[in-house]
């Protein structure tokens, strides 16, 4: 990338533009305290050589230690190419704004494990390596979702490959709907406010979403923004108040609680499990939990559709490379990591969807029930807006909140939500 000065100042430069990652329209939740710049400089200095001259990468994770796959995987790694690894974890909120600090300290990791909204932001910024020879010349792409791997291209080029692929589906609980009389899982957000009558009068929410100021919120809010036909550029649409009306007509009716404006994804999951609500918006990674606390049967249908029809958002994390001098031991993991034994047993481990359709495919533990029903709708999972992200997250977040809280109606709140995501432009 240049000298250590220029990267310097393009640091600099570029923290403004950085910033527009982590703030928007209102405050964006973070969890836990981000580490010092310095001990990323310091991992900096040891990434290209280990004792002894061999090779090494630093690579930022969000995933914690708890995923023993994983980690796993990556030990793998080393010990098939002598390649060491040195992880430095951080929860996605903060590296988010760790990486702020890293660019102007010239000590970004050697490969970063990024949502996949935020890729085609770090590869305009500059900071990212390039790899569209790589890829064309040594991954099969035609075996990947195409949605998917289309969130590693930023001007008809890779700076990354999928690490984690998802996409949201319905779960309900099956015990309350047989004991409100319902048979089966609602296929239009009508039948959800159907559904819904029926389960008040045994004296439970309905649904539940979440709500809070995170990007949990937003990510499960598109797949009802795109339903109703509405989409980032129509926020300020007749459309657009037909969904929040949905909304409202949850809260009013008291299918569903005011306090979901508190809930993250995982809270909202948590009143799922104890029984309170009876349905939820959720990803594959939820399995696990629902499947070791829930003490009902539970199934898994795919979202109801609105109006405009069926719609599912894509979720997932890149392995993005910095544009350093240590590329080729990077492109070495990345490559590694998108082998196909080596993505089903992750994947596998943690219920993350393939991003190859190959492995998907050859799996017989992603041909049964629940996770199949995941499998089926990566075909048609949409991917986020990726320009000024974060921002426009905030924004509809807020609009959302308005309408649940009684603060704005739905015109009002989609009104207001249009003009501000317009002044983004």
């Amino acid at each position: 990338m240049g000298s250590r000065i220029r990267k310097l100042l393009m640091g600099l430069i570029t923290t403004a533009t950085i910033a527009g990652i982590v703030t928007g329209c209102g405050t964006s939740a973070a969890t836990d305290k981000m580490p010092e710049a310095t001990n990323a400089a310091q991992s900096k200095e040891k990434s290209e050589t280990g004792s002894e001259g061999a090779k090494k990468i630093s690579l930022l994770l969000t995933y914690p230690k708890e995923k023993q796959v994983l980690y796993q995987c990556i030990e793998d790694f080393t010990k098939e190419t002598g390649i060491e690894v040195e992880i430095q974890y951080m929860p996605l909120a903060d590296s988010r704004k760790q990486i702020n600090i890293m660019v102007a300290s010239d000590s970004l990791p050697d490969v970063m494990d990024v949502d996949n909204t935020d890729t085609a932001t770090y590869a305009k910024m500059g900071i990212l390596a390039d790899i569209t020879s790589r890829v064309e010349a040594e991954i099969d792409v035609d075996q990947y979702y195409k949605s998917a791997l289309g969130q590693s291209v930023y001007d008809g080029k890779y700076y990354g490959l999928p690490f984690t692929s998802n996409n949201l589906c319905l779960y309900y609980n099956k015990e309350l709907f047989k004991k409100a009389g319902i048979d089966n899982a609602p296929a239009t957000t009508d039948e959800i406010l159907s559904a819904c009558e029926k389960l008040a009068a045994i004296g439970v929410n309905g649904f539940g979403v979440a709500g809070s100021q995170t990007t949990d919120t937003s990510f499960q809010m598109w797949p009802f923004i795109w339903s109703f036909g509405s989409d980032v550029d129509k926020i300020n649409s007749e459309k657009t108040v037909n969904m929040l009306n949905f909304y409202k007509q949850l809260v009013d009716n008291k299918y569903m609680s005011t306090e979901v404006v508190n809930y993250n994804s995982g809270d909202n999951a948590n009143q799922f499990i104890a029984g309170k609500t009876a349905m939820i918006v959720d990803g594959p990674w939820r399995l696990n939990a629902i499947k070791a606390d829930a003490s009902f049967e539970f199934g898994v249908a795919k979202i109801p559709e609105g109006a405009a029809g069926f719609k599912t958002v894509l979720g997932g994390h890149n392995f993005a490379i910095s544009n350093n001098d240590n590329v080729d031991a990077s492109w070495e993991f990345v490559k590694y990591m998108n082998q196909p034994e080596v993505m089903e047993k992750y994947s596998e481990a943690e219920n993350y969807i393939p991003a190859r359709k190959d492995v998907a495919a050859a799996s017989e533990y992603f041909s049964k029930e629940p996770i199949k029903t995941f499998v089926e709708m990566e075909d048609y999972a949409i991917a986020m807006p990726v320009e000024n992200y974060n921002k426009i997250s905030d924004c509809i977040i807020e609009m959302l909140q308005s309408v649940i809280l009684g603060a704005k109606t739905p015109e009002d709140g989609a009104k207001d939500a249009g003009a501000a995501i317009d002044a983004l432009k």
